[in-house]
């Protein structure tokens, strides 16, 4: 992290760039044909639904936990405020008026009657403040200035040093520093002390890639923290921190457009992930770096973030469009809660999600025009060492995400995701499995972690092991080959004492992902494979033969073959293994030695 000035270099400096100069374009590319009323397209739906919710004081009552959820209420008034900016929902008006008030009234009062998150009010109520202010008497207006300009950030916020130990000062205060860039702007408050100590502590959580730590490294909080500080530069604030934060963004920007998928998904790990507000917030930040670009006159890289942005939305969609929509990515019904932390209420993470591309909205330049993205393109590896210990690998067509070191609570370690450019997310893998998850699944979860990847039969006991349930001593990774045809390297797990020591090679093209592995000090070699069999909503056929599995889903298959050993012993294991986004079950492959080698493609 940087601490104390010592910034160094950039480790993937001019990596995009080479990626999208090389002026091929993808086989059958073409832009999406949108702009930013998309954005508007996807929220309203969301508005209008959760104005049902509001309660005669106007506060937003979740339908399905039956109590207001905290941060519900002003994130509703930042959605509608959206839509009525652009000249939607005006049938709306009085709603919208009648949550900003409430909600104010809360975070004013937050120092004497607590809520909980008050840092998360403050940007939502004042998109509310700039949107109806020309619309409502000017008595009220005085109210709301009176509310959100008048009360002690020290007091009122949760993350603040004089209630916490500073490294617990995370992500909340990110929310705080936007609200408080904008209260600025709107000359409501000048809080510019409390900007700049909280500003300069909050850079110290940064890496060199410019991405951003919360405890854990949930990769949730690296764009969420970085989307609210682009905010705060959006707002016009500066100081002496602002530079080298506009640089950390530079810097968090580029990375971005190496670990999306080439479905323009937000990668998996930690918690709050598969939420789709996850996307929104990334489409945010793309329609940001689109705009720096823009005016340095790259507009290669613009329009490479204009796309990501683009991607990011229309992949939601799917799920936006069910009714009931889903908040998260699969097709349980929203009042099972399945994949969602207890935080992860459905209106709150609904109405973030209209929020977020409001806000995106409000960036968009649509002057800006697509170009081919580098998770399009392919032909890289992007290894993040020493945080967030994650290895993305794109050619092909094909993505895949590894977990080196997995937090147990969410993730397993192993290939976690399996993506291809057109294919449902969920078909292959989109996030591991863990036995003892942190939010809820439908069934009783599994009982061992679950990613693609190796195990070893102990020779004693013939007890079964998988890396999937272990968190490596170290890891080596190497790179073999990048190119847009083919990409290859290895990782290395050092794991405890007595343990194997595990070697996997993988190799993506265009025919799919080859895995090979090799199980020192172990007799045999096996592998593990999620096998899709419900979102929730749609059900997969799941076929199980000796060397061979398959699974028919929405049109598209997913296949794993044995090439070596050609016919190993195949079994289907009797659980179910859930995750966020559906529940799997797990085929295995067994080598009489300690060697296999698969090749996973996805038609």
């Amino acid at each position: 992290m940087w601490r104390d000035g010592n910034l160094k270099p950039y480790p993937l400096e001019g990596r995009v760039e080479e990626l999208i100069e090389s002026g091929d374009l993808p086989e059958g590319w073409k832009p999406t044909g949108r702009d930013k009323n998309l954005y508007v397209e996807l929220s309203e739906p969301i508005v209008r639904m959760a104005v049902r919710w509001q309660d005669r004081e106007g506060r937003i009552v979740d339908p399905y936990l039956r109590v207001e959820v905290t941060t519900a209420t002003p994130r509703f008034v930042g959605a509608l405020s959206f839509m009525i900016r652009v000249g939607r929902c005006l049938d709306l008006l009085e709603a919208c008026v009648k949550s900003m008030t409430v909600a104010a009234r809360d975070l004013s009062e937050a120092s004497q009657r607590p809520v909980s998150g008050p840092e998360f009010y403050v940007k939502e109520l004042m998109a509310g403040y700039w949107a109806l202010k020309d619309k409502v008497d000017e008595s009220l207006v005085e109210e709301w200035e009176h509310l959100l300009g008048g009360y002690n950030p020290e007091e009122t916020y949760t993350a603040v040093f004089s209630k916490m130990s500073p490294d617990r000062v995370r992500n909340f205060s990110t929310f705080a520093l936007a609200g408080e860039g904008f209260k600025l702007k709107a000359g409501l408050a000048d809080n510019r002390d409390f900007i700049t100590r909280y500003l300069r502590h909050q850079l110290g959580f940064f890496t060199d890639y410019g991405m951003y730590r919360d405890p854990g490294d949930p990769l949730t909080y690296d764009y969420t923290a970085r989307m609210n500080l682009a905010l705060l530069l959006y707002s016009g604030y500066s100081d002496e921190n602002t530079s080298l934060l506009d640089e950390l963004l530079r810097r968090g920007g580029l990375t971005t457009l190496l670990y999306l998928s080439p479905l323009g998904q937000a990668p998996f790990g930690g918690r709050s992930n598969q939420f789709n507000f996850n996307e929104a917030t990334i489409t945010l930040i793309c329609e940001y770096e689109a705009n720096r670009y823009k005016r340095a006159g790259r507009l290669d890289l613009a329009g490479a973030f204009k796309r990501a942005a683009r991607l990011s939305a229309l992949s939601i969609k799917r799920w936006l469009m069910l009714k009931p929509f889903r908040h998260i990515k699969n097709g349980f019904h929203p009042s099972t809660m399945h994949g969602c932390e207890e935080y992860g209420g459905y209106s709150v993470y609904s109405l973030l999600i209209a929020s977020q591309l409001g806000f995106a909205h409000l960036l968009a330049d649509d002057s800006i025009e697509e170009k081919p993205a580098p998770f399009e393109v392919g032909g890289y590896i992007l290894h993040l060492p020493e945080a967030f210990h994650k290895v993305f690998a794109t050619s092909g067509g094909y993505h895949i995400e590894v977990e080196t070191s997995a937090d147990h609570k969410y993730d397993a370690t192993g290939l976690g995701r399996i993506h291809k450019a057109s294919a449902p997310s969920e078909i292959g893998l989109s996030t591991p499995i863990t036995p003892k998850p942190r939010y809820k699944v439908a069934v009783q979860p599994s009982p061992r972690g679950v990613a693609v990847g190796p195990g070893w039969r102990d020779s004693h006991t013939s007890e079964i092991h998988w890396l999937a349930d272990y968190k490596p001593e170290s890891v080596n990774v190497s790179r073999i080959k990048e190119s847009k045809d083919e990409t290859r390297f290895r990782i290395t797990y050092i794991l405890n004492v007595g343990l194997p020591r595990i070697l996997e090679e993988y190799t993506l093209n265009r025919d799919g992902v080859e895995v090979s592995v090799k199980v020192e000090g172990a007799n045999r070699a096996l592998m593990q494979f999620p096998l899709l069999e419900t979102d929730g909503l749609n059900r997969a056929e799941v076929q199980v033969e000796r060397g061979h599995l398959k699974v028919r889903y929405l049109n598209h298959t997913y296949e794993v073959w044995s090439l070596h050993p050609e016919d190993p012993d195949t079994w289907l294991e009797p659980f179910k293994a859930p995750n966020r986004n559906a529940i799997y079950r797990v085929g295995c492959f067994e080598s009489l030695n300690d060697e296999m080698e698969v090749r996973v493609e996805i038609t």
